[in-house]
């Protein structure tokens, strides 16, 4: 146990020592770089909306759009407490078949004013303001992870919050300020895997197994998402990357790079997913049965993950899958073939991204299983609860 906790904090210790040093010494290449240029009289702003009016048409030249006509008062910045009357615009596309949700009375939305020269603000709806529902959804999710999970769900919701600062301080504050993107996505998925894993469960050979398992699981979806990702030639030039590049001229990432991060970093939840539940299996089986030699446990381990890949490879597919559906149908309405849709960049970035995230979680099955069957080679129990109470408790054997 001892040799087990020293290795955990000697690994957690290292990598969190090689951030701070490429972190240090790493140039800062957009330092004091604005990347969206505002004119000074541009404000972003919040509002309310007081009273709304009806929807009706404006003709553009050739564009016909619905817009609806709403009071609105700001509730955040300089012109707070300030109303305006302006018109919501509902069409998205030039068509006018995707149509945004009517605004009621009382919704917030997100306002541009501009002022001119002599004095004179404009306000423009740009869009509704949805982070106070998603902050709901959050919470919701949080409270329902600790009714079904109890004491183990406020772990697990611990290692949330550890992973999402990870994944933002060290990924994307890294990527922003210039930092190499397969570097630090490495570095976030390290550090992730070694936290979240020591949180759940603490410094233990299960947790150890589940730690290398996962890590080379996860390189490897990025080993395969490199390999074919060079061979279709893809750029991870998106649509809407694109349109930002137009937008922000200062933009100035690697999108090939930034391609391979979020196929890593996609795939590290379900390696995670199947690394612990091989690694606590295996360690159920050798608690219950402590002369059990390191071939069956690889083998047993082997069983249980063939069972596990069916499951989660179809998870990824279906995320991926289930992102990807309006695009796929708008292509097969604009008369693509099959081959035609394939071949198109976006839905290629997905089916790599899909299939390199599920060869991790294969990956992840023989190298967690095999680690675990080194460590526990010898036939001494680490940990075990004995069936029998002593004054009312559970007795331990170390």
């Amino acid at each position: 146990m001892k040799k087990v906790t020293i290795v955990l904090c000697m690994f957690l210790l290292m990598i969190t020592s090689l951030t701070v040093f490429v972190s240090a010494t790493e140039p800062d290449t957009q330092e004091n770089t604005e990347l969206i240029e505002k004119n000074d009289y541009v404000v972003d702003t919040v509002a309310r909306v007081m009273e709304t009016y009806g929807v009706k048409e404006v003709v553009t030249g050739t564009v016909t759009d619905k817009v609806q006509e709403v009071k609105i008062e700001i509730v955040e910045g300089d012109y707070i407490g300030e109303e305006f009357t302006t018109n919501y615009v509902l069409t998205y596309d030039i068509a006018g078949k995707i149509q945004a949700y009517e605004l009621d009375v009382g919704d917030r939305v997100l306002v541009q004013l501009t002022e001119d020269d002599e004095g004179n603000v404009i306000a423009t709806v740009q869009d509704v303001a949805r982070e106070k529902y998603i902050i709901l959804m959050f919470v919701v999710f949080l409270l329902s992870i600790v009714l079904v999970c109890g004491k183990q769900g406020v772990k697990a919701i611990v290692g949330l919050i550890a992973t999402i600062i990870i994944i933002y301080c060290v990924f994307i504050q890294g990527v922003f300020e210039g930092k190499d993107a397969i570097i630090y996505s490495i570095l976030a998925t390290i550090l992730t895997i070694g936290v979240t894993f020591v949180i759940i469960g603490g410094f233990n050979k299960k947790v150890l197994t589940a730690t290398l398992g996962t890590l080379g699981g996860v390189l490897s979806a990025g080993v395969m998402a490199l390999i074919f990702n060079n061979l279709a030639k893809m750029t991870g030039a998106s649509e809407e990357a694109i349109q930002l590049t137009i937008n922000i001229a200062s933009i100035n990432f690697e999108f090939r790079d930034l391609l391979f991060s979020g196929i890593v970093i996609s795939a590290l939840g379900a390696c995670m997913d199947v690394g612990m539940s091989i690694a606590s299996s295996l360690d159920e089986i050798k608690m219950k049965n402590p002369e059990i030699t390191w071939k069956e446990l690889l083998k047993s381990g082997m069983n249980i993950g063939r069972d596990t890949i069916g499951t989660m490879t179809n998870t990824l597919i279906l995320a991926y899958v289930g992102s990807s559906v309006s695009l796929i149908l708008l292509f097969m309405a604009s008369d693509l073939s099959v081959i035609e849709i394939l071949n198109k960049e976006t839905i290629a970035e997905q089916i790599i991204s899909a299939l390199a995230g599920s060869m991790g979680v294969v990956y992840t099955v023989p190298i967690t299983s095999f680690v675990y069957a080194v460590l526990n080679k010898d036939q001494v129990i680490y940990k075990k609860v004995s069936d029998n109470k002593l004054n009312g408790k559970r007795s331990l054997k170390i």
